[in-house]
C-alpha cells in the first residue's frame, strides 16, 4: 500500500483538519483482499465453501465488506498522517468520508484537537503569596456560636403574632420559576431576616402576622449556588402559619460534653481553635499553589483544546448534585450549568497541560515503585483493599492518569520549593481573594 496523499490544515493552534486521499489502486486491492477472505469463510445454501461466486458475495456481504474496508483504510491512514506530522491527538477525530466506491480513490477529512505546543519560558522570580494563618479569639467565638446555634431548640411563640427578625416562621409555600410548573410545600421553616432562604424572601416576612397571605417576587442573583436558579426570578405565594423562637443552650461544660465531645468549655475552645488553624493552613496552602499557578499561566499563554475542556466539564458535572425545581426544562438548565462550569474546566485543563510541559523542561519523572506506593497510600486513606485498587489502576488509562497526577504534583512541589525564598505573608483579610476557588 503506497502512502496516502495528506494535506494538513491549521484551524487553530490546537485544532487540525487532515485531508487524505488513498489511491484507487490501494482501495481496490483492499476490497479484493476483503472479498477473498469473506469468500473463504462464507457459508451459503447451494454453494460449496470457498466456491461462492463474487456477484453472490457482493450481493450478500458487499455493504458490510465496504464498511469494514473503509474503517480499516481510514484508521491506518489517519495513524500514519498523525505520525508523519508529529501530532498528539487529544480526542476522537471527526471523520467526514466519501462512500467507498470500487475503482475510485477514497477521500476523507479528519478534524481533531491536538495537544498544544507549549514553549516553557522563564521559571525564575515566581512570588509566593501566603495568607496569614493566625486564628483570632473572635474567630473561635464565632465557631462556638455556630455550634451553639446548631444545638438550638425551637419553641412556639404564644405572646405575639407579628414576625420579628430571627423568628423561625413556619409557612406554606407555592413557588413558580420562569418556565416551570408551580410547586407547593407545607410546613417550611424560614428564619426571618437571616438572608439565607432564598435571598430577600425571608426579609419580606418581617413585620407580617400569622395568617397573612403574601405574593412575593424574589430575584435570584447570577452567582446563586444552584445554577438552575441563578439569574432567574421566582414568585412565591406564602401563608404564615406559626412563629417559633430559638432557645440556645447555655455555654458551659455540659454543652461541651453534649455537643463538642469535650470535658470542658475551655477544652472545646482549644479544639475549635485547632480546627480553625488546620483549616487556615489548608487555605494558605491552596493560596500558595494558586498564586504560583496564576503567575505560570500569565507567563505562558496558549490555546486549550476544546475537546479536553468539554470532557472536563462533563467530569465536573458528574460530581455535582444538581437539583432542579419540578417542572424545569432539564436540558436547558443543564446547558446553563455546563456554561458556568466552562471557566473552571478550562483552567484545570490549562494547569495540567502547563505542568506537563514544565515537567518535561525540568526532567521530572515518577517511577513505577512510586505509583505502586501511591496506590497503597490511597488504599489506606480510603480503607480499600490494596488488591482492588491495584486492579483498577493497572488498567492502562487509569494508570496513565495516576502517573500524570503524580508527575504534576511533584512538578508543582518543585516550583513552590524553588520559589519559597520569595514567599511573603499577606493579611488574612485578603486571603479569600487569593485563595479563591479555581
Amino acid at each position: 500500500m503506497e502512502p496516502a496523499r495528506v494535506t494538513l490544515e491549521d484551524l487553530s493552534p490546537v485544532r487540525k483538519r487532515i485531508q487524505v486521499e488513498i489511491s484507487a489502486t490501494d482501495v481496490q486491492a483492499e476490497l479484493e483482499r476483503a472479498f477473498t477472505l469473506v469468500g473463504r469463510q462464507a457459508r451459503l445454501p447451494g454453494f460449496r465453501p470457498g466456491r461462492v461466486p463474487r456477484p453472490v458475495l457482493e450481493r450478500n456481504f458487499g455493504e458490510q465488506v465496504r464498511r469494514e474496508v473503509l474503517g480499516r483504510l481510514v484508521e491506518e491512514s489517519f495513524r500514519q498522517a498523525i505520525e508523519t506530522h508529529r501530532l498528539e491527538p487529544v480526542g476522537t477525530p471527526d471523520i467526514d468520508a466519501d462512500p467507498l466506491t470500487p475503482g475510485q480513490s477514497l477521500r476523507y477529512s479528519a478534524t481533531v484537537d491536538v495537544r498544544p505546543v507549549i514553549e516553557v519560558g522563564n521559571l525564575q522570580g515566581l512570588e509566593l503569596r501566603r495568607p496569614s494563618t493566625t486564628v483570632t479569639d473572635e474567630a473561635v467565638e464565632g465557631a462556638l456560636g455556630r455550634l451553639r446555634e446548631s444545638a438550638a431548640q425551637l419553641r412556639p411563640i404564644a405572646d405575639r403574632a407579628v414576625v420579628e427578625t430571627h423568628d423561625i416562621v413556619r409557612v406554606d409555600l407555592t413557588s413558580r420559576l420562569e418556565g416551570a410548573e408551580s410547586v407547593h410545600r407545607e410546613g417550611v421553616l424560614v428564619e426571618a431576616g437571616a438572608g439565607a432562604f432564598p435571598l430577600a424572601l425571608e426579609r419580606q416576612l418581617v413585620g407580617q402576622h400569622i395568617g397573612a397571605q403574601l405574593a412575593l417576587r424574589v430575584p435570584y442573583p447570577r452567582d446563586y449556588p444552584n445554577a438552575g436558579l441563578a439569574g432567574k426570578t421566582a414568585e412565591f405565594d406564602v401563608v404564615i402559619r406559626e412563629l417559633r423562637a430559638k432557645e440556645l443552650p447555655p455555654l458551659d461544660d455540659d454543652f461541651a460534653r453534649d455537643h463538642g465531645r469535650c470535658q470542658s468549655l475551655a477544652e472545646l475552645r482549644t479544639r475549635l481553635r485547632a480546627d480553625l488553624e488546620r483549616e487556615a493552613e489548608m487555605r494558605a496552602t491552596d493560596a500558595v499553589r494558586d498564586s504560583l499557578l496564576d503567575q505560570l499561566i500569565a507567563r505562558h499563554p496558549f490555546d486549550v483544546p476544546p475537546t479536553l475542556v468539554e470532557r472536563r466539564v462533563e467530569t465536573l458535572l458528574a460530581t455535582l448534585d444538581v437539583r432542579l425545581p419540578e417542572g424545569t426544562d432539564r436540558q436547558h438548565a443543564l446547558a446553563e450549568v455546563r456554561a458556568e462550569l466552562q471557566p473552571r474546566a478550562e483552567r484545570q485543563v490549562r494547569v495540567e497541560l502547563l505542568l506537563d510541559a514544565v515537567a518535561v523542561r525540568l526532567a521530572i519523572t515518577v517511577d513505577e515503585r512510586e505509583v505502586e506506593a501511591e496506590i497503597d497510600a490511597m488504599a489506606a486513606r480510603e480503607n480499600h483493599a490494596p488488591e482492588r485498587l491495584r486492579a483498577l489502576y493497572h488498567r492502562p488509562e487509569a494508570h496513565a492518569a495516576l502517573h500524570a497526577k503524580l508527575v504534576r504534583e511533584r512538578t508543582l512541589a518543585r516550583l513552590i520549593a524553588e520559589a519559597s525564598g520569595g514567599a511573603r505573608t499577606v493579611p488574612a483579610s485578603v486571603a479569600p481573594d487569593i485563595a479563591r476557588e479555581k
